[in-house]
This record gives C-alpha cells, structure tokens and sequence, in this order.
C-alpha cells in the first residue's frame, strides 16, 4: 500500500502545471492523509457513527458501549462535539490526536464484547445541524475515519442534505459505508417498507447493492446484527486499507483516464504525413525550379558572351521568386493547418487537459520553426548556384576572346581615323591574318572574337542546363532533408515529451489505483 501512496505522491508532482492547482492540491492532501493513516497502522479501526439531529446515532453508540458516553437529547443541536470510544487495551491516543478527538471514553467495563477490541467508534456532531462549526467537523472527519456508519430515521431518510451532501460524493467509497435506520420501534412493519425505499434513494445515489440495518436504539432491535457487523469489520482488518484504496483509487481517477495517443504504425505515418505538408508549406517543389533558374542565371553570367550579360542582368532574379513561409502569403496558414492536424492526431483521445497540452507544445516553436524553414528554403536555393570549378576556365576563355574582338575593333577604328581624317597609308596597318589572306587580322580578331565568344555561349547551355537540373533536384532533397530534421526537432520532440509526460503519470495512476505493480 505504501508504494501505491508514494506513486500517488510522484503523479501529483508530475501533475503539478498540468492538472488544475487546486485538483493538485486536493491530491496531495490526499497522500499526506492516507501517509498519516499508515503511519498509525492498522490495529485499530476508527468507525464513524454519523447522521441528522434526532435520528438517534448518539444512543446508538450509548448502547453499543454499555454507559452514557455520548450526550443523547431531543434538542437541536444534540452532539456538539466528537465523542471518541475505544475498545480494548492498545493506547489509541496517538490516532486520536491526528484525528483531533480530545474526548475519549471506554465502554462499560461489565458489558465489554473482546470481539469489538481495537474499535474506535466515533460519534460525530450532526451534519444537518445549524452551527457551522459542527458541519465543518462532520465534513473533516468523513475524510479521515476508516467506515463511515450513516444513521438516519423514519421521518429524515429521504433528506436532500444527506443524499446530495454526503450519500452521492461517497459513492466512490461505498465499499466503507453502511447504512442504519433507527427508531423503527415506531413503525408498525418495523421499517421494512422504509428500509426498502431508503436503499432504492441509495441505488439512485450510485450505491451499488446497498443494504439497511434496521435497529431500535430504545428497545436494542437488530443490535446484534450491528454487533456482528462491527464485529466482521474488526476481523478483517482491512477497513484502514479499504478506506486508503478507495482514496487512492478516487484520486488516481481525477488525474488519469481513458484514452490514448497514436502509437506504432500510426505515429510513422502522422510524422510522415507531417514531414510532407510542412515540405509543401516550404516550397520543396517550387525550389527546385527557383534553384534550376538561379544556377543558370550564374552559369550565363559567368560563361555568357560578355557584352550580352548585361540582359540577364536586367531579367528578374529567380530568387524573387522564392517559395515558403515568410515570401508566400499562402504558406504560413499551411504551415499552422499541418501542426494542428498533426497535435489533433497525436493527443488521440486523450483526457483533458493533455490534447491541450499536446497543442500547446506543437506550436510551441512554431515561429522558430518558420523562420527555419525560410533560411532553409534560401539557402538551398542559393546553394544550388555555386560554381563548378570548370566555369572558371569557361569564363576566362570568354574574357581572352573579348579582350581579341576589343583588340580587333579598336585595330579597325584606329586605321579608320588614320586613314580616313590623317590621310595615312592604311595598307601597313592592315596586315592579313595568318592561312587568311583575304581577311585582315583585325578584322579576324573582332569577328573571331565574336563568333567564338557566342558560339562558346551556345555550347555551354547543354551543360549548363543538366547542372540545374541536378542542382535544382539537389535543392529539393536539401528542403526535404531539413524538413525532416525541423519537423523532428521543432513539432514531433516537444509533443513526444508531453506525452512521456503523459505516459509516465498514467504509469504512476496505475500503480496507484493498483492496476498495476509498482
């Protein structure tokens, strides 16, 4: 038992900013009672004997010690102040001083039954009475005793304060409450059709199979039964356990219940499912062609004809046109829709307030994660232009067959001035090229400069044109990657930990409730 209050004790702490405060609380003061319970042990067995002004509990309890113990009167209120009897030997007055009853007594000496010894039987002030303090001594007790013995009469069973107060709130632990209707020395059936009708309100409370004692406190009817009872009770030594099983049961239930997160197969494929429309949400498709596009803008403009360059300069970048959360109005409200239907899907049916919880920990590094998935999606992007060793011999190739074509041409207007404002003799300056006689080398170095320049251009494009396609698939798997990673780190690792925090408190509520062994 003790291990069960102790994992009560754990799930309370693991509880603790999850569960309301006061739910907390109440729980913890649950373990501190039922630590406080064990620590008394179990040879003795605190009884309550409880019930409204005038149904006779105080003699009751005079009859059943042998002596006027308890103050029994018709006056409203009668019982003021617990009454505590103890039966047997065993020193009691550490119990009694963690229950708070200052006043003791021993049953008559003559009349003492030894099957009663280590009976604690406490008669509790009225719970219907007018003095506040009385109700709140009652509401104390109830939590503490080990039974409970609820006493009511012909003219008060029916009672909506005891039903709705008391009757109904204890259903969880019916298994220590007993049910006695007095004074039925006063009805001609000796309270069988009232003692019916009472366990009928009884079922209607939640009272599984419940069963009237009828007594008379004034002629000692069914006395021996109530006798044998307390005497069962005793024997069995359990009632203390009892009592701090229904407690702990009761408790464990307000913490934990049914439902369950997705798990196996089903969680594979919800981080699948999310890992694909966060991809979507970043763009993954639409990079890569950004990435193709970008990488052939370099590629042109480190091996493109040089005086032509100038045009793709002036074209629209296609990082402009880069995809993702951030640049594309439409990709945040995905990006939200993909983590809400993931935490939907992994808080299952949970009890509250985890899918809340479970909610809570998906976005909670939702802005992290979108801005993530932008440096992502732009690094990708720009990555797939970096240049391939073999642009630079292209690109210096270029270079020497513009410096030849600028050559050629200033060549050509040089001998156009001196010839044709100074009058020079050109014919010196003209010298044909090599293998060409009938073209002048200048003429040769502009036109071949040109051509080959151009011509260089047109060649690079296939090329250039399979390096976007590998760089822009290339982008794509970097998105895609990174997706993977981010999802994992910023969705699917937080919502893992509430619910291993979930997982783990329903572990310790088993043990608890003892469905399980600590």
């Amino acid at each position: 038992m003790q291990d069960r209050v102790d994992a009560l004790g754990d799930a309370a702490a693991l509880a603790r900013g999850v569960h309301d405060d006061q739910l907390v609380t109440d729980i913890e003061a649950v373990v501190a009672r039922a630590r406080d319970r064990l620590g008394h042990g179990t040879s003795h067995t605190v009884v309550a004997i409880a019930g409204a002004t005038g149904s006779g509990k105080s003699s009751i309890v005079n009859r059943l010690a042998g002596s006027d113990v308890s103050t029994a009167s018709v006056r409203r209120p009668t019982t003021s102040m617990t009454h505590a009897v103890v039966w047997g030997n065993d020193d009691a007055s550490a119990l009694l001083d963690w229950l708070e009853v200052p006043r003791r007594r021993a049953p008559d000496p003559s009349r003492v039954d030894p099957a009663l010894d280590g009976l604690v039987l406490l008669d509790l002030p009225d719970h219907d009475s007018t003095a506040v303090e009385h109700r709140l001594e009652v509401d104390r007790l109830v939590e503490l005793v080990d039974v409970l013995i609820w006493v009511t009469d012909p003219q008060k069973y029916a009672d909506e304060a005891l039903h709705a107060g008391y009757i109904r709130p204890l259903a969880a632990h019916q298994s220590t409450l007993q049910f006695v209707l007095n004074q039925v020395d006063r009805l001609d059936d000796d309270g069988v059709e009232v003692a019916r009708d009472l366990e009928r309100l009884l079922r209607e409370d939640g009272i599984d199979d419940p069963a009237v004692l009828s007594v008379s406190a004034l002629t000692g009817a069914g006395f021996e039964s109530l006798g044998g009872l307390l005497t069962e009770t005793i024997d069995a030594r359990e009632a203390v356990l009892a009592r701090i099983d229904n407690d702990l049961r009761d408790a464990a239930g307000h913490l934990g219940g049914a439902g369950a997160a997705e798990s196996g197969r089903a969680l594979e494929r919800l981080d699948d499912q999310l890992v694909t429309e966060l991809a979507q949400a970043a763009g993954s498709q639409a990079i890569g062609d950004v990435a193709a596009r970008h990488h052939t803008r370099q590629g042109s403009l480190a091996m493109g004809w040089p005086f032509t360059r100038f045009l793709r300069r002036l074209a629209r970048k296609p990082l402009a046109d880069l995809p993702g959360p951030g640049r594309d109005g439409a990709s945040e409200p995905r990006t939200d829709l993909a983590i809400r239907d993931y935490a939907e899907a992994r808080a299952g049916t949970l009890r509250a307030p985890w899918p809340n919880r479970v909610r809570e920990a998906a976005f909670a590094e939702r802005d992290a994660l979108v801005d993530d998935l932008r440096k992502t999606v732009g690094r990708a992007a720009v990555g797939a232009g970096s240049r391939p060793r073999w642009w630079t011999v292209i690109a210096w190739l270029q270079r020497a067959l513009a410096v030849v074509a600028v050559v050629g041409l200033v060549w050509l207007v040089a001998v156009a001035v001196l010839g044709g404002f100074f009058r020079f003799d050109i014919e010196p300056l003209l010298p044909d090229t090599p293998g060409l006689e009938w073209s002048p080398l200048p003429t040769t170095m502009l036109l071949g400069g040109a051509v080959l320049g151009m011509l260089v251009a047109l060649l690079m494009r296939p090329f250039l044109a399979a390096g976007a396609a590998r760089r822009g698939a290339a982008a794509r798997k970097t998105v895609e990657a990174a997706v993977v990673d981010l999802a994992g780190s910023r969705v699917v690792a937080p919502v893992n930990l509430v619910l291993d925090q979930e997982r783990s408190l329903n572990a310790l509520l088993a043990i608890a409730s003892g469905e399980a062994a600590a």
